[in-house]
């Protein structure tokens, strides 16, 4: 439920249902934690999404797995945090995956930094040499930062 509502748009009613159900003694799972992190990340809260994925770890005692950070790149690139999103890929106690990678890429897309964003398709690249698209999306990210000059690159 807390995933449905979080991907409709109803990321506080999800953070509520979230809420509702530890107080009644249920104990959250991983998948739980994806759900609500992705709940913070559609709602813009940067605050209880940093709550939740360190609660997940010391209150819980529950592994942070790549989706996890995943999600708190996302919500940390979408609030234009990209510094911090970039520090959080650096500090992940494994290695980041395309999910995380393409998390951070598409906000830099979103907020027009081009550097990071360049180091961002570096990584998907690395990750996987064939995917065209990559491509693509970097050469219309030079596009609407207008930088022509790059896409001879």
């Amino acid at each position: 439920m807390i995933g449905g509502l979080a991907i409709h748009g109803h990321g506080h009613v999800a953070i509520k249902h979230f809420s509702e159900m530890i107080a009644s003694g249920l104990r959250p799972d991983e998948v739980t934690f994806v759900e609500v992190l992705s709940a913070c990340c559609h709602a813009g809260l940067v605050d209880q999404g940093r709550q939740f994925l360190t609660e997940m770890s010391f209150k819980y005692n529950l592994p942070q797995k790549p989706k996890h950070y995943s999600c708190m790149v996302d919500l940390l690139g979408r609030a234009g945090l990209l510094d911090e999103a970039e520090r959080l890929i650096r500090t992940m106690p494994m290695k980041p995956d395309a999910n995380i990678w393409g998390a951070l890429f598409f906000a830099c897309r979103i907020h027009g930094n081009v550097s990071m964003g360049e180091h961002a398709a570096s990584q998907l690249l690395q990750l996987d040499p064939s995917d065209s698209g990559i491509y693509v999306l970097l050469a219309n990210m030079y596009v609407e930062a207008n930088m022509w000059g790059r896409l001879e690159r």
